[in-house]
């Protein structure tokens, strides 16, 4: 190479980036970094919607555990199935924490308007006879309005009724439960009826 091209060689690979090779890269890096942006905080709200709990999910858990345990309750002497509007009390098998195995108990469920909590409670056997308390298990909150009512074969009648109290002697055919309860800012009606297929 002669003297005279490496000092023009030199001063034009001394000059840089030109402005449209600039404004190529920085439109590039802003459509990468926009996708970036956009997939992450699509990911962080998938993410949050899929972790956060609705009283809908909380209250077909309790009902799905509410219809297990009428359909194991049964008769047995001394626990009687008793039932009011408000609430409602069943024998049924439990794991017994005193008595370190499963046994006979009861299963109470109980409504209170006051902190609009509908509660699960478990009573073992020993706890029955010694007018122990027993420890709620679960709890539904935000129910606005509830009630039970009984489902009955009236031989004096000869025709089905639906009762709002259970004071005879026997289990029921079936029990339907209604109750309202608060999602964000709606009240959301239910009603979910199960059989018992041991009532008589």
């Amino acid at each position: 190479m002669s003297k005279e091209f490496l000092p023009a060689f030199s001063a034009r690979h001394k000059r840089g980036f030109t402005l449209i090779e600039l404004i190529i890269v920085i439109s590039v890096l802003s459509v990468v970094s926009l996708a970036v942006y956009t997939s992450f905080s699509n990911g962080i709200n998938i993410w949050q919607r899929a972790n956060e709990k609705s009283a809908e999910e909380d209250m077909d858990i309790f009902l799905d555990k509410f219809a297990a345990d009428l359909k194991n309750s049964f008769k047995f002497t001394g626990i009687d199935f008793s039932g009011r509007e408000d609430g409602l009390e069943f024998p049924v098998l439990l794991n017994s924490p005193g008595l370190h195995k499963r046994s006979v108990g009861k299963a109470v469920y109980s409504y209170d308007g006051k902190t609009d909590l509908l509660n699960r409670e478990e009573v073992d056997f020993s706890q029955i006879y010694e007018d122990g308390k027993g420890s709620i298990r679960y709890s539904l909150k935000d129910v606005k309005s509830f009630k039970f009512q009984y489902y009955t074969y009236d031989k004096g009648r000869k025709e089905y009724l639906w009762l709002d109290e259970w004071v005879k002697d026997g289990l029921p055919l079936a029990v339907k439960i209604y109750l309202e309860i608060k999602d964000g800012d709606r009240i959301n009606g239910f009603t979910r009826t199960v059989g018992v297929p041991t009532g008589s």
